[in-house]
């Protein structure tokens, strides 16, 4: 499966840019991109031969996006979900990072369950009260964690949780 080049990708820009950072890579990007202002025949050439490095249509549209606070926000929302359909939204530490509070919780047989975000097989992580036990790690963040695979795709989580005190 291909992702499309995000329109940070297409203008070549981090997700943190300013507006004077989105602008100023919309005007480079257009320059460099149109065959009228290419510095040389060769490049002219390649650029109307291949249908252009990155077409002028795709860059009008990531400026009209990023320059709009709005639409960027919304924006924002959407890349994120579509990359954590694909297994690639994380945290910041290479996985993805979900609470166990999200988990579906079966009272009878002690275990946890949830279906995957990416292959969206149903309740391909699954393990139990006593695995976390076993296997939770102290979390930096305070509580705990587990690194946990779908049983169906190559996904890993990290599964945040803290253990109730009894009385």
């Amino acid at each position: 499966m291909v992702l499309e080049a995000s329109h940070y990708e297409i203008l070549g820009l981090e997700a943190n840019c300013d507006l004077l950072e989105v602008k100023k890579a919309y005007k480079d990007k257009l320059l460099s991109s149109h065959p009228d202002k290419s510095l040389n025949r060769e490049q002219r050439q390649e650029i109307i031969g291949t249908g252009s490095k990155t077409s002028i249509e795709k860059i009008k549209q990531a400026y009209r996006v990023l320059s709009d606070a709005k639409s960027r926000a919304n924006y924002d929302i959407l890349l994120a979900e579509s990359y954590k359909k694909h297994g690639f939204h994380n945290s910041g530490e290479g996985l993805d990072s979900y609470s166990l509070d999200e988990f579906k919780h079966d009272e009878d047989t002690a275990a946890f369950c949830m279906s995957c975000p990416r292959c969206l097989a149903p309740d391909s992580f699954e393990f139990t009260e006593d695995m976390l036990e076993e296997n939770g790690l102290e979390n930096p963040s305070g509580g705990f964690l587990i690194v946990v695979q779908c049983s169906a795709c190559s996904l890993w989580l990290t599964v945040t949780f803290d253990i109730a005190e009894e009385d």
